[in-house]
């Protein structure tokens, strides 16, 4: 696999130079936004690359469920701080869905889809990262969009609920959008996959020499893997949204 080295970092700044140039050549004024950006991103993966260097090289399970957990409450942190004001709370319930969905969907396609034997970190870290990263995303949105849609129809909510409905069947509707709404994006990305775009993992492991066809099964097994990780930590955050939306006189507390 070809290095890059300091002089190809620095080129590859160039493009972001450009789109900012561009945008303030419009009148929008991006030089902030950029240089927070580029160096956020530029830090963030030279110093995670750097400490993962030595957990691929001394493979040892303390080591790897030590990383992912510091990446499962920092997914939950960062997904709390757009939901929280959903509900106070629903930032920790957002964390102990994303560990316990991370750690199924991880363990299944590990150990029964893909048979990844002992603790090697570059299947089990790069793997986590990317079910927490899209679930963190879905749960998130499946929040905001619940609370939103339910404070918008709050009259007909509580019409509902005064004609004897429950709280289920009050907000049967705002659920139902908001699920659609947090999967919609990797239902997108499946439509178009292999024709519009190659993915990352697809396009990283051919950078890195695999056989096109290898890395397409494996990135097959990603799609779905999204799927049932985003659809699964949705849904759960949905259920604790809604019961917890609602007192025991069924009334609104959002």
């Amino acid at each position: 696999m070809i290095d890059i080295g300091p002089s190809g970092l620095a080129l590859a700044t160039l493009l972001v130079a450009v789109v900012v140039g561009f945008a303030l050549a419009t009148g929008v004024n991006l030089i902030k936004d950029g240089l927070v950006a580029t160096a956020r991103t530029t830090l963030q993966l030279l110093g995670v690359g750097l400490i993962l260097n030595p957990v691929f090289s001394h493979e040892r399970w303390l080591w790897i469920v030590g990383v992912l957990g510091v990446m499962t409450l920092v997914a939950g942190w960062t997904g709390g701080r757009r939901v929280e004001r959903a509900l106070r709370g629903t930032g920790v319930a957002l964390t102990v869905i994303l560990l316990a969905v991370s750690a199924l969907t991880l363990a299944y396609v590990t150990q029964l889809v893909v048979g990844v034997e002992g603790p090697q970190a570059r299947y089990l870290i790069p793997l986590g990262g990317i079910i927490l990263g899209n679930a963190m995303t879905a749960g998130s949105l499946a929040a905001q969009r619940f609370h939103d849609d339910v404070r918008e129809q709050r009259g007909r909510v509580e019409a509902a609920l005064g004609l004897g409905a429950s709280p289920a069947q009050a907000t049967v509707r705002p659920l139902r959008r908001a699920l659609r709404a947090a999967l919609t994006p990797t239902l997108n990305a499946m439509l178009i996959v292999g024709i519009v775009k190659l993915p990352g993992v697809m396009t990283g492991q051919m950078l890195g020499g695999a056989e096109p066809f290898r890395a397409a099964k494996y990135q097959i097994v990603i799609m779905f893997m999204l799927l049932f990780g985003d659809g699964l930590t949705a849904l759960l955050i949905l259920r604790w949204l809604r019961a917890r939306a609602f007192n025991a006189a069924w009334q609104l507390r959002l």
